[in-house]
């Protein structure tokens, strides 16, 4: 069976069981008389390999844009697939091992990630608490936002683009991985676009690589996000930072190994 471009190393590991009835789309054709599994395969029959953590990021990656390798970033591919085709795809089996695990994270992923930060950023924030995450109330990713004329003007451009957004209640989390050496040009637009959002009433929580590292403070930050949001955020229970800490090591397992 051929390898799809695009899909890693998850989709050689996917084989047609005998005897076994697949939904027509399992397969895709990707040359003459060469198959390989679809995305939606891919995830469904990696549920009985990977943990739940793993799972959501292979979920987050097969629905969103990442950069494509050996481009410096400025190129991406397109989605593979949707959580609603994740879902819908999941619905018409009946005999995969590890299915129910496979069908609670598929309603957990969220579409359009642009990268392995925002992925982490996303899964801890917005997973249930019952699974590890911190269980914030939905939200968008890369979501664009038009900009009224006052913002236009300070940003330099129509409408803005946040990591992970909640612009119904005036809130974007913006993750920032740069260095001490990222360009000044880069900066600069940065820091217009926040100069924007706050002039039309939004406020713009920036995380770093180190916030983000730290459980406790990054916690602290997404508590005050989910009020805003008007979600009360309650602290640790009995159990919950272990549960947190296992999802953070999942994902990031997941993602070490694909380097």
């Amino acid at each position: 069976m051929g390898k799809k471009p695009g899909v890693r190393s998850a989709a050689s590991v996917c084989r047609r069981q005998s005897g076994r009835s697949m939904p027509r789309n399992a397969f895709l054709e990707v040359a003459p008389g060469v198959w390989a599994a679809s995305p939606e395969l891919v995830f469904a029959q990696m549920a009985s390999r990977l943990t739940y953590g793993e799972l959501l990021a292979l979920g987050y990656e097969l629905c969103g844009s990442y950069p494509i390798e050996g481009s410096g970033g400025d190129m991406v591919r397109r989605p593979l697939t949707t959580p609603e085709r994740l879902l819908a795809f999941l619905e018409q089996l009946t005999d995969v091992r590890a299915i129910k695990l496979a069908r609670s994270a598929a309603k957990q992923v969220r579409r359009k990630s642009a990268s392995v930060m925002e992925t982490e950023l996303a899964i801890i924030a917005l997973t249930p608490r019952r699974r590890g995450g911190l269980g914030l109330p939905d939200a968008r990713l890369n979501e664009p936002r038009a900009l009224g004329d006052r913002g236009r003007r300070i940003a330099r451009q129509k409408y803005v683009v946040g990591d992970l957004c909640w612009w119904e209640c005036g809130i974007v989390v913006e993750y920032d991985g740069r260095d001490a050496h990222s360009g000044s040009l880069a900066q600069a637009r940065d820091s217009r676009r926040r100069d924007a959002l706050l002039a039309e009433g939004v406020d713009v929580v920036t995380v770093t690589s180190a916030q983000f590292s730290n459980v406790y403070e990054f916690a602290s930050l997404m508590g005050k996000v989910s009020e805003k949001t008007g979600k009360r955020f309650r602290g640790w229970l009995p159990g919950q930072i272990e549960k947190h800490t296992a999802l953070r090591w999942q994902v990031g397992k997941f993602h070490r190994e694909q380097l």
